[in-house]
């Protein structure tokens, strides 16, 4: 009755065996008549540029593999920050996220180069830059973080947005609350500009602007309005001080278990979002600007001085006197604007 009862039990856990299989995901993708769900997290939403450029990403993919890969997204962080991000890629329990450059200096201060201030003049040269070995050179630095590198998304070209006057002069930067990404070089460079540098939650800078514990915000124009800062601040100064940027990134351990098939798919349908991407920032950054302008906010431009001169070539000596990568990233962003 033992053996009976044990060989019935043997064959029921045989089929269960069996029928768990059927449609699961497998490291290669590439499973007969099989399907995958493949996870991607990043920090927008649907009208962010990240959203725009993972519904081309998705569409790209799902065509390329006849379905046969799925694309699923959490967007606005819903899977956590940037950080908690790397972490999971590096488990491999996410297969792939979005994450800005700030966060990946975290893990290589090489990645500072991004963070380097007046590099360039408008956001197609900062694609253009993405394109280069000297920016994908900085991949190769992450080490032991866990990911490997499908290339750069452009996020917004930076600026100011103040309450109190358009800023033309570095020097009316002197002592001024401005709102940053909690990075140190961005840090070290609004302290270089004479300015103090306020790290404050995203959720909670709204409020900060509101009630004057920030007097400015180092933000681009899509950030402003999505956020609708431009309500508070009334007087925008065109910097385009910084190329926000982030990468698409694809949890190693996940990577190394795709055929060359599928990694070619995944490779290739992100080229296309990340070639979408840079038309679609131009477009959302104008309509921004018009936003703005529609409603009341006064533009104008920071004008260079010796002072500005000065401020600026000691900062970027401090960075890329430091790390041959940065300095090589430098003279080629140069080269590109025209500088």
């Amino acid at each position: 009755m033992k053996k009976r009862t044990g060989m019935v039990w043997g064959v029921c856990l045989g089929i269960a065996l069996v029928l768990s299989g059927c449609g699961q995901s497998t490291g290669s993708l590439g499973g007969e008549g099989g399907t995958r769900t493949f996870k991607v997290a990043h920090s927008g939403g649907a009208s962010h540029v990240h959203g725009k450029a993972m519904v081309v990403f998705q569409e790209e993919v799902e065509k390329r593999s006849n379905g046969r890969i799925k694309v699923e997204t959490y967007p606005e962080s819903s899977l956590g920050t940037d950080a908690e991000v790397m972490r999971q890629l590096k488990s491999g329990s996410l297969d792939m996220g979005i994450v800005i450059s700030a966060e990946l200096a975290n893990h290589s201060s090489s990645f500072n180069a991004w963070l380097m201030p007046f590099l360039f003049t408008d956001a197609s040269q900062a694609y253009e830059m993405g394109n280069t070995e000297e920016a994908k050179a900085l991949f190769d630095t992450l080490g032991d973080a866990g990911v490997d590198s499908l290339g750069y998304l452009v996020v917004e070209m930076r600026d100011v947005l103040s309450k109190d006057a358009v800023i033309s002069d570095i020097n009316q930067l002197k002592g001024v609350n401005i709102r940053v990404t909690p990075s140190p070089a961005i840090v070290d460079f609004w302290k270089s500009f004479g300015a103090n540098p306020t790290p404050v939650d995203f959720a909670e800078v709204f409020s900060a602007f509101q009630t004057g514990v920030i007097n400015a915000l180092d933000s681009g124009p899509t950030g402003v309005v999505n956020s609708r800062f431009h309500e508070i601040g009334k007087y925008y100064t065109e910097t385009q001080h910084m190329a926000f940027t982030s990468a698409g990134l694809v949890s190693e351990q996940v990577w190394s278990q795709l055929s060359e098939e599928d990694q070619q798919i995944i490779q290739e349908s992100f080229e296309v979002a990340r070639k979408s991407n840079i038309d679609t920032y131009n477009e959302i950054a104008q309509e921004s600007v018009k936003t703005m302008q529609d409603q009341g906010v006064t533009f104008g431009k920071l004008e260079r001085n010796a002072d500005f001169d000065n401020a600026l070539q000691q900062f970027l000596n401090s960075y890329t006197q430091n790390d041959d990568k940065i300095k090589a990233f430098v003279e080629k962003a140069r080269q590109i604007s025209g500088q």
